[in-house]
């Protein structure tokens, strides 16, 4: 049975993934993928730091740490599944270009 693509907003727009595999990585699909070779691969065990990205989802309202009507939280890349992503956004060091 076909699942539906994960789809997520990323550098400006919405992506669209179909047939990832369940355990594919934020991290190996951003320098993959995305080639956005910025995240960096440390330990691979999510004790480095190396890869953090951010991750936002729409806040519950009233959250007075909202930013932009998003709930910010880091997350090491590199355990966490592409899968998570769906309905989400995400943020790695490239969005920070140009600001």
């Amino acid at each position: 049975m076909p699942t539906r693509p994960i789809r997520f907003f990323h550098r400006g727009q919405i992506v669209e993934v179909a047939d990832a595999a369940p355990t594919r990585s934020v991290l190996d699909w951003l320098r993959e993928d995305a080639r956005c070779t910025g995240t960096k691969e440390g330990c691979n065990e999510g004790d480095c730091g190396a890869c953090t990205v951010v991750i936002g989802e729409p806040a519950a309202p009233g959250d007075p740490s909202a930013v932009r009507g998003l709930a910010l939280r880091t997350v090491n890349a590199c355990i966490q599944f592409l899968p998570t992503l769906d309905g989400k956004a995400l943020f790695s060091v490239e969005d920070l270009k140009g600001m």
